[in-house]
């Protein structure tokens, strides 16, 4: 197979889709389907004179064109010149230039923007004489699916809170805690820099009642402020005071992506309200979280009905996702109220009243628990009011 390479002008290509001399639809592809947003973006970027991937096309046995791979790229584009795609000046981060456009059709360009969206150039890869398989498996080798998580997709964002999240899980896989063998998942597609980066915005906003979801995390990577030094020097206080705690356990610890968010966040907002974490807190718990599992019995403190409700609570809501703020909150406050029933460890905004009342009627837990969190407003904020400075 041959392959040349060319670049043209997105004027002269438009010109050659409107005289019918390039077939955007080839019977592998896939009719066009970008959405508004995504034809935007890929428009904001020809504005910024930014990169646009190479565009395929196969010399057919009749000597036509036809697109083997970026039909999506350039219908956008035919229907940019055809004034039905608008520019989205809000798009980040923000351009004066494309700030000034927004709402703008490209009939309505002023002239010198106009003429550099005509001269801007596309590369263009030209196929011919090639076997008969050869265009098909080169079009599947290019669309092969891999979609990005959220924050592999983040990590492409450079600036200043994405590279102290980075540094942040380097620090804390060097000091231990942050390996498979202590909280039982790797940082494949990086799911410690995304609990990490959740952590940060959860200790920045200072408020367990936002909901943490991706677009939000997005936002902290593409402002050009940081994150404060308190917010880093608290993360990385709550890692190492939950490595001390995993430590203490002679069993391994399994935490999930919600989980041990959870935890690096009552390590950060504990100590500053009880003066510190019941070093076997976290082995204690796991012990009975285990037991009520299995189905079986506590060991009697008193509040022991209470305490098996909390950790069946707990355990329902292990497995949510991470940005489920009631899920976010109903752990939290479960291990709120193991160490206090367990260890003795002060009551928060009442929650005594709910240990009692947990004790009493432990079947109605789902319900208590509900009407206490947005009674209370548990986690708003973050540092409850008894330990704020």
């Amino acid at each position: 197979m041959k392959l040349d390479k060319s670049d043209l002008q997105l004027e002269t290509i438009v010109s050659r889709i409107n005289a019918g001399e390039l077939d955007l639809q080839p019977d592998f592809q896939r009719g066009e389907i970008w959405d508004t947003k995504r034809r935007q973006r890929l428009v904001d970027t020809i504005l910024r004179e930014w990169y646009v991937p190479a565009i395929h096309i196969v010399v057919d046995t009749d000597g036509e064109e036809v697109v083997l791979d970026g039909q999506q790229r350039l219908a956008a584009i035919r229907d940019f010149f055809a004034d039905k795609v608008k520019i989205d000046g809000t798009i980040e981060p923000h351009d004066e230039l494309v700030a000034s456009l927004n709402g703008l059709k490209y009939s309505r360009l002023p002239l010198a923007v106009r003429k550099a969206v005509n001269r801007f150039v596309l590369p263009i890869i030209t196929l011919s004489e090639y076997g008969p398989q050869e265009p098909n498996e080169l079009f599947f080798r290019l669309n092969q699916a891999y979609n990005l998580t959220p924050p592999e997709k983040r990590n492409a964002l450079h600036g200043k809170a994405r590279d102290q999240v980075r540094q942040m899980v380097d620090d804390l896989t060097e000091i231990g805690l942050l390996n498979n063998s202590k909280i039982g998942f790797t940082n494949g597609r990086l799911a410690y820099d995304d609990i990490i980066a959740r952590t940060c915005v959860a200790f920045e906003v200072g408020n367990l009642r936002q909901h943490i979801n991706n677009n939000v995390v997005e936002e902290f990577y593409r402002s050009s402020k940081p994150f404060s030094d308190e917010t880093i020097e608290s993360v990385r206080g709550a890692g190492a005071e939950l490595l001390r705690q995993i430590n203490e356990s002679d069993a391994r610890v399994k935490f999930n992506k919600g989980t041990l968010q959870t935890w690096l966040i009552y390590c950060h907002w504990a100590p500053l309200a009880d003066g510190s974490v019941p070093s076997t807190l976290l082995t204690q718990f796991e012990v009975d979280r285990a037991l009520v599992k299995r189905g079986e019995q506590l060991a009697d403190n008193g509040k022991s009905r209470a305490l098996a409700a909390m950790l069946r609570l707990y355990d329902d809501r292990s497995s949510y996702r991470v940005t489920d703020v009631s899920s976010v909150l109903i752990r939290d406050l479960a291990v709120h109220l193991y160490s206090g029933a367990r260890y003795g460890t002060p009551p928060h905004r009442d929650s005594s009243e709910l240990l009692a009342a947990l004790d009493k009627e432990p079947d109605s837990a789902q319900t208590l628990v509900a009407d206490y969190l947005e009674r209370v407003r548990w986690g708003d904020p973050l540092v409850q009011p008894e330990a704020a400075p």
